[in-house]
């Protein structure tokens, strides 16, 4: 990792379909990176502020592996959403890493 770096957890990227959900409203995504802290999202077009209040994000790797994890809007960009995973949630966050390297690391 380099000097600077200040992020607490490395950045994996990746690129695979999310569904994020928040009070009853959905937004289909894109992972666009991954890491043991939180993840960055391709933000949705109709994409409404959250403020604090937690999602749910459902890591989609195919049709029988999905993976849901609660976390917090952290960072609201014009393209791109970061999101920090909630406390709690170790093995579903192992998991997500882990099927993540199953992926094609070079799709858009």
């Amino acid at each position: 990792m380099s000097t600077s770096e200040k992020r607490r957890h490395p950045r994996l990227p990746i690129f695979s379909a999310a569904l994020i959900t928040r009070g009853g409203d959905g937004w289909l995504s894109e992972v666009r990176d991954l890491s043991q802290g939180g993840a960055r999202l391709g933000r949705p077009r109709h994409w409404r502020d959250a403020g604090d209040e937690a999602c749910r994000i459902w890591f989609v790797f195919d049709q029988e592996t999905v993976v849901a994890l609660d976390a917090t809007c952290v960072r609201d960009g014009e393209d791109d959403l970061g999101f920090s995973f909630l406390p709690g949630q170790e093995a579903s966050i192992d998991s997500v890493l882990y099927e993540s390297r199953f992926l094609d690391k070079d799709d858009p």
